[in-house]
């Protein structure tokens, strides 16, 4: 028989939300509208008096300081998801089962560990890391596995009978079945596990539908129980809900830091370095901000994130309070895909990539570019943007080589009419090209130096008008 193992998380909600652990802890409650009662509680609302299926005019009645937060199903089931993805790692088999439960089939993993305490050593270590309060139990079918994690056994075996004996003891309220068939049941007197294992299938055949009949036969084993396997994706995506509303840009370091520290996790298991980010500001009644970080040179440490994100921020204005952020990777690459030279040596606190993705940070994408040469005698082509650090084009020594000529280190962006007396120094350049395209140019280039001791670099075109093209530094 198959070997289950079922993973509740009974606070899953409210151990995903960011608390600010530098202040006390505040009275804090889950909330679920549709039934308007508690459905989660930090311990300072237990401390209050409150407690789970409370209602929530009888829970403000005890304790005037409670917050209250809406249950959000589909944020515990994007919670699941990550958890599933972080154990993934560790563990193959998980299937999600939201709202509060992950189920692993242990079997398979057996024949990669000693026996079946190692391999829950390994897997508790690995789930520990993740601020989530947990229960867990084994079983030999899933719906064993689930009803005695959900009764908070907390054990790990294979002993069938042991198994048996703790499910005889539970009340048929913790099963899955409907609610007007457990009602009808109970009326028969089965109020718990041992009465209706007691039962033989044929009688439960013929007082109560083929759902009863089924849950006992999968509850026993007898029968296969449907379960769909988690693929994770290749690419990492967190979600952190914020407790409180964030109105400045500094108070979202510690939440972001929190989700690169995920980050990190993540590309450290996966050997693999991110090129490129995204971060996700979800605004109160506003359209999120959405930050595209990047880094050339490939990071995964979280405090280098963190400081390319300070850059970032600097320059983004908030336009609502911030209520939730959303991490993104959009780029990846393998951690020994990069190469450094071993004779190049440090040369300063940043290399070159480092460097240019703190510029990048800081002005934007856009705003920081290389200049790359081209084998073209006009200057307007010869010089190029292009992105930074892309390699330089070597020219051969048969043409024109634009380096050895005498060239300003500021050229404008286009020429100005020459309008101030100046000297002109011997020996210009004639330029005369590009009659092949439509940008042909038949120009004198001179050196000249201003009255005010500037020098200038002057062309004069064939209709012998004097322009202004470059400044030397």
């Amino acid at each position: 028989m198959t070997l289950w193992l079922y993973l509740y998380f009974p606070t899953l909600q409210l151990d995903a939300m960011y608390l600010h652990k530098e202040k006390p802890a505040l009275p804090l409650s889950i909330i679920d509208e549709n039934k308007n009662e508690i459905v989660q509680l930090n311990s300072s609302a237990r401390t209050e008096g409150l407690q789970v299926g409370m209602g929530l005019g009888t829970a403000s009645s005890l304790c005037s300081r409670l917050h209250v937060k809406s249950y959000d199903q589909t944020l515990e089931k994007r919670t699941l998801t990550r958890i599933a993805k972080w154990l993934y790692s560790v563990t193959a088999d998980i299937a999600l089962c939201p709202p509060k439960g992950l189920l692993l089939r242990v079997n398979n993993m057996l024949t990669l560990h000693q026996n079946l305490d190692c391999y829950w050593q390994t897997l508790s270590q690995h789930l520990n890391r993740l601020p989530f309060n947990y229960c867990y139990a084994t079983g030999y079918s899933p719906h064993m596995a689930k009803i005695l994690a959900k009764q908070q056994i907390n054990h790990i075996t294979d002993d069938k009978a042991w198994l048996l004996k703790q499910i005889k003891k539970q009340p048929l309220s913790s099963s899955d079945l409907a609610t007007n068939t457990r009602m009808r049941l109970q009326k028969v007197g089965v109020t718990h596990f041992s009465h209706l294992l007691a039962l033989p299938l044929s009688s439960l055949a013929k007082r109560f539908d083929v759902e009863v009949v089924n849950y006992v036969a999968q509850l026993k084993g007898n029968t296969q129980h449907q379960v769909h396997f988690y693929i994770p994706p290749e690419s990492f995506e967190q979600y952190l809900e914020l407790y409180y509303e964030v109105s400045s840009s500094n108070r979202l370091e510690k939440p972001i830091l929190k989700l690169y520290r995920l980050l990190e996790r993540y590309l450290t298991l996966k050997d693999k370095l991110a090129t490129e980010i995204e971060l996700l500001l979800q605004q109160r009644d506003a359209e999120e901000l959405t930050l595209c970080i990047s880094a050339i040179q490939g990071e995964y440490k979280a405090d280098k994130w963190l400081q390319l994100t300070k850059l970032s921020l600097e320059s983004s204005i908030l336009s609502a309070p911030v209520i939730g952020l959303t991490v993104k990777t959009k780029r990846t690459i393998s951690k020994y895909a990069q190469g450094t030279d071993l004779f190049y040596g440090p040369q300063g606190k940043y290399t070159s990539k480092e460097l240019i993705a703190m510029l990048i940070a800081k002005l934007g994408q856009h705003s920081v570019k290389g200049i790359n040469l081209e084998e073209d005698y006009r200057p307007e082509i010869a010089n190029q943007l292009c992105s930074p650090l892309q390699k330089q084009l070597t020219t051969k020594s048969t043409d024109i080589n634009i380096k050895q000529t005498l060239r300003p280190s500021i050229l404008l962006p286009s020429p100005l009419p020459l309008r101030e007396q100046v000297t002109l120094l011997p020996y210009p350049e004639r330029i005369v090209t590009g009659w092949w395209d439509e940008y042909q140019v038949a120009r004198d280039y001179f050196i000249a130096r201003t009255t005010q001791g500037k020098w200038l670099w002057l062309y004069k075109d064939k209709n012998k008008r004097w322009f202004v093209h470059g400044v030397f530094s």
